[in-house]
């Protein structure tokens, strides 16, 4: 037997499909197509994989037999033994763990990503808002504006120590992992969906909360810009934190879009899906350019602090834009679905 039907039959004894033995090998699903098609041949570490997994030897998988143990060995050797010897041995099947677990710890993986993602961005609006809280005064000493610039840089680094990890570690996870089975129940899916929805709500409800409340400050109770830009930032940490908790949640649980299997679905439906997101990018590219513009207006113009009566430095604009463009693709994440098989 050749490595392309020991392969077939390893899979037809355990009733593996190929997907399933693609994320138990690490590899995509098209990898053990080729290699079941011999337009490919596995790397040596993916050969010990597979002999691992399916208890067989390297030389029967690659030359000799898997149905008969040994006979890879006795292939390469000059003297040939009775094949009726061989026949007798059975091979013994190894239990293979089911492709419904979560056998590459994808769940907990996600899971922490979702919410490093949110600390970070929240994170760099905390630091807005205890930047503001010594800046924000008709005239800050050069004191107040350094433990204003020393906040800020608290709350970025923190931020990106959060995010910066995250991305990553999920680029790691994907090389690691390029195929990960759909193990999620519908019970799990639907409770994951029904809490992003919930934070979704919830995000946008503190998100207008916010609003409200800095209008009812300026107009009603008399706040000065210092308490206004504090609860301003502190409130819209909040709900960007529900926010994108709420988008890479969801995000993360389409599998189908994570393993991009794009091959069995109509191309078509895919050829729209990727239009939308270069549509999604080009709005997260105009939000940046009008945050570009108008720094650059209040740089030159010598108000370089003040942005319509908030005391907010005109390089703080290109943190709110990417900030509002993070949330804007978590929505998206949420309300757009890429097509299924």
């Amino acid at each position: 037997m050749s490595f392309r039907t020991n392969v077939q039959y390893l899979r037809s004894q355990r009733n593996m499909t190929q997907e399933q033995l693609a994320m138990l090998v690490g590899v995509s699903r098209q990898a053990v197509s080729k290699w079941e098609s011999d337009k490919a041949y596995p790397e040596m570490d993916k050969l010990l994989a597979i002999c691992d997994l399916f208890g067989c030897t390297l030389d029967d998988l690659v030359l000799g037999d898997v149905r008969h143990p040994g006979s890879g060995q006795r292939a390469s050797k000059p003297d040939h033994q009775d094949a009726a010897q061989t026949t007798s041995t059975t091979h013994t099947t190894i239990p293979v763990q089911s492709a419904a677990e979560d056998v590459t710890g994808y769940a907990s993986f996600s899971n922490a990503y979702s919410l490093r993602m949110a600390f970070g961005i929240a994170l760099i609006m905390l630091g807005l808002a205890f930047g503001g809280l010594f800046a924000a005064v008709s005239q800050p000493t050069d004191a107040q504006n350094g433990l204003a610039f020393l906040a800020l840089m608290i709350g970025i680094v923190l931020g990106l120590a959060c995010l910066i990890p995250a991305v990553s570690a999920r680029r790691d996870f994907r090389r690691r992992h390029p195929y990960v089975a759909d193990f999620y129940t519908d019970e799990e899916r639907s409770r994951v969906y029904r809490q992003a929805t919930w934070e979704l709500v919830c995000g946008l409800a503190v998100v207008l909360l916010d609003v409200g409340i800095n209008s009812a400050g300026y107009l009603i109770w008399g706040w000065s810009d210092q308490v206004r830009g504090f609860v301003f930032f502190l409130l819209l940490a909040l709900g960007i934190f529900l926010l994108v908790h709420a988008g890479t949640s969801h995000r993360m649980m389409n599998l189908r879009a994570y393993n991009r299997q794009i091959d069995s679905v109509d191309d078509g439906r895919w050829d729209t899906y990727r239009y939308e997101h270069r549509i999604s990018n080009a709005i997260s590219g105009t939000i940046m350019g009008l945050c570009t513009l108008v720094a650059l207006t209040m740089l030159f113009s010598g108000n370089y602090d003040n942005l319509f009566g908030w005391r907010i430095p005109f390089w703080a604009i290109w943190i709110i834009g990417g900030v509002f463009c993070g949330v804007l693709q978590s929505l998206i994440g949420i309300f757009r679905k890429p097509p299924r098989a």
